[in-house]
């Protein structure tokens, strides 16, 4: 094999680079598992929440589309206004006030919002209309139409995830205005909840059209499937924890993330274990600690935080008379429909450190 001098070669890396090509002997090594960029971060409710409210007195923003008050978390480990609260999903607390009307759009992100504080705000999705109350989970599938309403004399606060991210990055986005500010309402309020004769039953002349469905889980149905498991059918590592499902085909929430609802009990201390999905919490009641990687994250109601993929976790409520519940989004279906999904379960965790987030 003839040998090149360092010019030569500097100069074939050179045609190599101007080709648009990268050889693959240069490539760092392959590490043997995952090393996400995102890290487990805290924002705390109190902090987020004076925020919204100074942009709420902040008569510009509306100006600027200012009308959905949303604060996106973007993670430590990204950069960028596009980046996310994980590598797939975009998490946001969002406020409207008393009589504003966020205007309808409809956009190729699918989306959640989970209720937080407040109640008696309304959503239309495509011409549909459901009243939105503390606890509740509301679906705006993709490309549907959607516009907030709040007619109370309250602010009402939820929690934004959408899969932003990665459609991005699949450059997959659409998105347009509707014509008028509110979309008319065509079909009556929560026509779809009904027509499925909650989950159980399924009107056989008149079926959903499509998979991905406008639904509302209402918290009263939450609640109470929480409270119907025994100890002996909750996870060592999750509590008792329900997955939101399609009532459909009993699948995942969304295509591309499914959402989750889970109570620790009193002093409850889980077992640790990683899986290949990332996840965002968000602490709905009570107060308790989550251990990453060796690393104490406190969390208090109203607190949302991250956990990245293939990091060891484990749960702590950290009250021995009061229950704690978290509300999750992660991006599990996006993992098992690449054959992607791996957990692997382990011990509790000595800490060595503290995780304090924003403050």
């Amino acid at each position: 094999m003839a040998k090149h001098s360092v010019q030569q070669e500097e100069a074939y890396y050179g045609k190599v680079a101007a080709g648009k090509l990268f050889p693959l002997w240069k490539m760092p090594p392959q590490q043997p598992e995952p090393k996400p960029r995102a890290v487990p971060y805290v924002w705390r409710w109190d902090s987020v929440v004076e925020l919204l409210d100074e942009a709420g007195r902040m008569d510009h923003t509306i100006d600027q589309g200012g009308e959905r008050r949303a604060l996106i978390m973007i993670n430590p480990g990204f950069e960028g206004p596009f980046a996310g609260t994980t590598p797939s999903i975009a998490a946001a607390m969002q406020m409207i006030k008393p009589g504003e009307v966020a205007n309808a759009h409809r956009h190729s992100m699918a989306a959640i919002r989970f209720i937080l504080r407040g109640s008696g705000a309304t959503t239309v999705v495509n011409g549909e209309k459901v009243t939105m109350e503390e606890g509740d989970l509301v679906l705006t599938p993709q490309m549907v139409w959607h516009d907030h309403t709040n007619p109370m004399a309250q602010d009402l606060y939820w929690l934004d995830a959408l899969d932003a991210p990665l459609v991005f990055y699949l450059n997959a986005n659409f998105y347009n205005f509707y014509y008028e500010d509110v979309q008319p309402e065509t079909v009556p309020e929560n026509h779809t909840a009904d027509t499925l004769g909650g989950g159980l039953l399924r009107n056989q002349y008149a079926p959903p059209r499509e998979r991905s469905l406008s639904l509302i889980y209402k918290w009263k149905d939450t609640y109470a499937a929480l409270h119907s498991a025994t100890e002996a059918e909750g996870s060592p590592f999750d509590g008792t924890i329900f997955e939101y499902t399609n009532p459909l085909d009993a699948g995942h929430t969304l295509p591309g993330m499914s959402c989750f609802i889970q109570r620790l009990r009193p002093g409850e201390h889980t077992e640790a274990h990683r899986h290949t999905t990332s996840v965002v919490y968000h602490a709905y009641q009570g107060q308790g600690s989550i251990i990453i990687n060796g690393q104490r994250l406190d969390w208090a109601r109203g607190d949302t935080f991250v956990v990245p993929s293939w990091a060891w976790h484990e749960h702590v409520n950290g009250s021995y008379s009061e229950e704690a519940v978290l509300f999750s989004v992660s991006d599990l279906p996006v993992i098992e429909a690449m054959d992607l999904y791996k957990v692997e379960e382990g011990s509790r965790q000595e800490v060595a450190g503290v995780i304090e987030g924003s403050r």
